[in-house]
């Protein structure tokens, strides 16, 4: 009876968190489809008729398309070369025990512990004096570095669990070290690289300072960004058209996250304990 009582009291508890969490989430949905009289006489009440013109207004003037095409273009090459290089040197720190392994290892985990505060100065002074400043390779390569701490951390601690077996008895078979990598490594490591995968992209999706002050020019600006000026300027007064612009900048994060959710913990958890 006592553990059947812990168990009811978790999760009444996770019942309750999980409704914090959604209830801002709804509220802004709802909020989105209703007219701006509503939402100022009556913010917690249901719209009376689905205003699905905001999306349609919204989509118009921050001119998503743009905005999405800059973003995905941005993510996609930010979490792809992150996954690369991190996946290749987890893999060598764990397959060769060195003492510059570790200490590769050790100086990259530090970058887990700047904050993005301390160097963002330095870091546009640097972009603009390699003209990268206006374009989107100079943050797509902010991105690459910022990301590396947390996706090696994790990822070299599922690779320190592949049993060294499983490599000798490839070798033995002529494999080398790309197919040791490619073939065994990275399929045994397909969690962690879920997980990584998805806590980057929601990072580099939402990503704002950088993104505001790194990139000057309004055709290359992030959705983040792009949203945030529309909404300072042409919506500073339309809220309900402010709410749908942000449930459209949410959709592909929560796609995402439905996709890839099953591999979340499974890839944490087990780099966690291998580590």
């Amino acid at each position: 009876m006592r553990k059947k009582g812990s168990k009811l009291f978790l999760g009444l508890f996770l019942l309750l968190v999980f409704l914090i969490c959604m209830v801002p989430m709804l509220w802004m949905l709802v909020s989105s489809l209703k007219t701006r009289r509503e939402l100022l006489t009556n913010p917690w009440g249901m719209p009376k008729t689905l205003q699905w013109g905001n999306y349609v207004k919204a989509w118009e003037k921050a001119d998503f398309p743009m905005l999405i095409r800059n973003s995905v273009v941005i993510t996609g090459f930010s979490v792809l070369f992150m996954l690369i290089l991190a996946s290749m040197i987890a893999f060598a720190v764990t397959r060769y025990h060195l003492a510059s392994g570790r200490a590769v290892l050790a100086y990259i985990l530090v970058g887990q512990t700047i904050s993005l505060g301390m160097i963002i100065f330095p870091v546009v002074m640097l972009l603009r004096k390699m003209h990268l400043a206006s374009g989107h390779a100079g943050l797509i390569l902010t991105y690459i570095a910022g990301g590396l701490p947390f996706a090696v951390f994790v990822m070299q601690g599922f690779f320190a669990g592949i049993p060294h077996e499983l490599y000798e008895s490839a070798e033995i078979d002529g494999a080398n070290e790309w197919i040791l990598f490619s073939k065994i490594a990275l399929p045994l490591a397909k969690p962690s690289i879920a997980a990584v995968m998805l806590f980057q992209f929601m990072w580099v999706w939402n990503e704002f300072v950088l993104a505001f002050t790194v990139i000057r020019d309004k055709a290359n600006r992030t959705i983040i960004v792009g949203l945030y000026s529309v909404v300072n300027g042409v919506l500073a007064t339309d809220y309900v058209t402010a709410f749908a612009g942000t449930v459209i900048v949410c959709l592909p994060i929560i796609a995402i996250y439905l996709l890839f959710q099953r591999y979340l913990i499974q890839g944490l958890m087990t780099g966690a304990v291998k580590g």
